[in-house]
């Protein structure tokens, strides 16, 4: 969050639109300084909230570079989750035309075979003649599968719209094409059904009780073994899940077992890892700046404590057949930093990738490092609720609220100003009156005198 959203600095007091005193009498310079003094003293609040003002501008700032430290260091842990998926999985087939493979959550480093009996068929059908499309309104004709039935409104009788009703209607379980069976000069259109499911489970279209459809191909299901356990497994779908996070796509029979090898690439957990131990120095160093006696503007804040805490539980978890972070190549120093070792990392992952996995854990199972460390971050990092989001928008009301008193102060000391100088000016003129007409009868008196001084000598 940018310092400059935050808090907004406030010019000083202005008493530019007050009138300016400018007496005549000899008291004048006087009465400017009593009003300059009385305004001054006055005004003593709005220097003292522009000066707190100044500090929450400066607590702000740094607030707001600190949250992108700790952005980036959620960033950073997102991307270690992602190395411990699936997708940080390589996979190795042995054949590649029998089957494909694909990794998921959940993964994990192994060899496996997938023997094939059978890759299993889609029941089918095909309208028995030609497709003749009923005059008048459209009719409700009956879709079955299996020994389920469903009403099908078409908006119409004709193929395509027969076929878009059962596709927008059905289509988890029927695929629904317009075929042309006949040649370009004389078409033939029929409706061929097909079972999203292997097995022999039968499609056919009704209209009125009578069957519209004829079988094409009887649905079988799929037969496969893993491992060479001996136990054949069958399957409505082509799609296999052998392991956790791990799954398989039969495309033809085999008469030898197909091998797969899952292996995760240690590489990119440990970039994430070294990253992630950047990340976290960074924002150690970012929250050290503001303890201490020379502390920045947070020193003393109750927002340093919490990221220290968090820092500090972050740092020193431990879990799991690794016991600590070290068993993953960081290693906290003793001024709270992060060293990376990616051969320890290699190391351990070589040997026991399943407990590298356990100690991690992830995100969205709330579990190991990654879940404990994400709930803290949370922790600071939510909107609504997180530390740093709470302070940094209290910041910004109570920035708010100095703007609004400072503008209301300074309008009571233009106030004060414009008043005394008013009241100033009337007794300056007063006396400035008074002392002209001293001055004038004086000049009188004293001709009086020199008039009367020169009868006498005469």
């Amino acid at each position: 969050m940018a310092s400059s959203s935050t808090a907004a600095t406030t010019s000083t007091a202005s008493t530019s639109s007050a009138p300016v005193f400018s007496g005549t009498s000899t008291y004048a310079s006087q009465f400017n300084s009593a009003i300059t003094r009385a305004v001054a003293i006055f005004s003593l609040p709005i220097t003292q909230l522009q000066s707190d003002q100044t500090t929450l501008t400066s607590q702000a700032s740094a607030l707001g570079s600190i949250d992108a430290d700790f952005t980036a260091l959620q960033t950073a842990v997102q991307a270690i989750d992602t190395a411990v998926s699936g997708s940080s999985f390589n996979t190795t087939i042995s054949n590649t035309d029998a089957l494909t493979a694909s990794t998921s959550d959940g993964a994990t480093e192994g060899n496996y075979s997938v023997q094939i009996d059978s890759i299993g068929a889609f029941a089918t059908s095909l309208t028995s003649s030609t497709w003749n499309a009923a005059s008048g309104p459209a009719q409700t004709y009956t879709l079955t599968v299996g020994s389920s039935s469903f009403n099908i409104k078409p908006s119409d009788n004709s193929a395509a719209s027969v076929v878009a009703a059962i596709n927008a209607q059905q289509g988890s379980l029927v695929q629904a094409t317009v075929v042309n069976v006949g040649s370009n000069s004389s078409p033939d259109y029929r409706i061929s059904l097909q079972n999203q499911s292997l097995g022999d489970s039968p499609v056919n279209l009704q209209l009125n009780g009578t069957d519209l459809q004829t079988a094409q191909t009887q649905g079988a299901l799929a037969t496969y073994e893993v491992n060479g356990s001996g136990v054949q497994v069958t399957s409505t779908s082509r799609t296999a899940n052998i392991a956790p996070g791990l799954s398989v796509q039969l495309q033809q029979q085999t008469t030898s077992p197909v091998n797969v090898t899952v292996t995760r690439s240690s590489s990119a957990l440990a970039t994430a890892l070294s990253n992630f131990a950047d990340s976290y120095n960074t924002c150690v160093s970012a929250v050290d700046e503001q303890r201490g006696q020379n502390g920045g503007a947070l020193q003393g804040q109750q927002i340093s404590f919490d990221l220290s805490n968090a820092l500090a539980s972050m740092g020193t978890y431990a879990g799991g057949s690794l016991g600590g972070l070290s068993g993953v190549g960081l290693t906290l120093n003793a001024d709270g930093t992060f060293t990376f070792n990616q051969s320890t990392l290699l190391s351990q992952d070589f040997t026991s990738s399943s407990a590298v996995n356990s100690f991690l854990g992830s995100i969205s199972n709330q579990n190991g490092f990654l879940g404990s460390i994400n709930n803290i971050l949370n922790g600071l990092e939510d909107s609504t609720t997180g530390a740093i989001k709470t302070t940094e928008a209290a910041y910004v009301a109570q920035s708010t609220r100095m703007t609004n008193e400072i503008a209301n102060e300074q309008q009571q000391a233009a106030l004060l100003q414009t008043n005394l100088i008013n009241q100033m000016t009337q007794a300056d003129s007063l006396i400035a009156t008074m002392q002209s007409q001293y001055s004038y009868l004086t000049a009188v008196f004293n001709a009086e005198q020199v008039q009367a001084q020169q009868n006498a000598s005469v």
